[in-house]
């Protein structure tokens, strides 16, 4: 009897603590950070069925892309890369609303490949200002967010042309 005890104390502790780590880790905030994160980690690994997984289906960008376009564009660029690895650091994220937020992500690329391959890395490593990232939350999960809309103000990409 006294071994049941201490066992259901132990496993009742070991609950507890679950239970704080799984509230702490689903905060929406640390959610958009994360899929920020992972989003950029499946580009670098040129998983577009992820990327594509991850984007709503009316995502769009000053640049004019819709998520076929974005993903297109951004499939012969890093087609481009022998290899390429993308760091970033979330700044700040705004949760404007419990189904909404905004991630101001610094992004760095780094990589060996074409001619476009050093063009890329200079144009995205020389910016200022963060991209924004924004998602929407979908459906009670508190994991289930999509992107909606990228942005980096001085990055500039004629419509139609391509990255």
């Amino acid at each position: 009897m006294m071994m049941i005890r201490k066992y259901a104390l132990s496993a009742a502790i070991v609950l507890v603590l679950w239970a704080l780590w799984l509230a702490w880790l689903w905060q929406p905030e640390r959610q958009v950070r994360l899929h920020t994160s992972h989003f950029l980690k499946k580009v670098e690994r040129q998983n577009w069925t992820a990327v594509k997984e991850m984007m709503a289906a009316d995502f769009t960008d000053r640049w004019e892309h819709n998520k076929a376009s974005a993903i297109e564009d951004a499939q012969m660029v890093f087609s481009q890369f022998v290899f390429v690895t993308i760091e970033n650091r979330t700044e700040s994220c705004d949760v404007s609303a419990p189904a909404a937020a905004i991630a101001h992500t610094r992004v760095k690329i780094s990589g060996n490949g074409g001619g476009v391959v050093q063009l890329v890395m200079s144009r995205v490593n020389s910016l200022q200002q963060p991209f924004t990232f924004t998602w929407r939350k979908v459906g009670s999960a508190p994991w289930n967010w999509e992107l909606i809309r990228v942005d980096q103000p001085e990055l500039n990409i004629d419509p139609g042309a391509g990255f």
